[in-house]
């Protein structure tokens, strides 16, 4: 029997696998190239923050690959480099305050903190919040690597 969640899986590690900045949208790499510039600039956080669906955790791998940098789904308690993204995390000033905690405890240069609202603390702040066409080059992606189009990400979906 199978799960119902195969063609997800199948799907997210398609993604995956595929993860390549000749990939990312406009608007991916304006948010790239924005926290690439905070990073240069000595920001020890940054708030990467957009809707469902809008390609945040599609970014996260392009970077976790292209720079080297650590990738947790949540905080992780070791991390093995001076940068580290952390998806899906809680906006709340609470959570906000345990990563400068973690950052001095593990030495971290810079923290991208990715949520789907701004963060309460007051990063350097970088926006994904993705046009019509953006989701047409994902759409078009989607094809290209064999996806199912009817589940790639909509507007709507936000």
């Amino acid at each position: 029997m199978t799960s119902p969640e195969a063609p997800l899986l199948r799907q997210t590690n398609v993604l995956k696998e595929a993860a390549d900045e000749s990939l990312l949208t406009d608007a991916q790499k304006d948010a790239r190239d924005a926290i690439r510039q905070h990073r240069e600039d000595g920001a020890r956080f940054i708030n990467l923050h957009g809707p469902r669906h809008a390609g945040k955790t599609f970014l996260c791998w392009v970077l976790h690959l292209s720079e080297g940098w650590d990738y947790y789904q949540t905080g992780s308690k070791s991390v093995d480099t001076p940068t580290v993204l952390y998806d899906h995390g809680e906006p709340e000033r609470r959570e906000t305050r345990k990563l400068r905690n973690q950052a001095s405890i593990n030495g971290l240069a810079t923290i991208v903190y990715v949520t789907d609202r701004p963060a309460d603390e007051l990063y350097p702040r970088v926006e994904l919040w993705p046009e019509d066409e953006h989701y047409q080059q994902i759409a078009n992606t989607w094809d290209d690597l064999g996806l199912d189009t009817e589940n790639a990400p909509t507007p709507i979906q936000q």
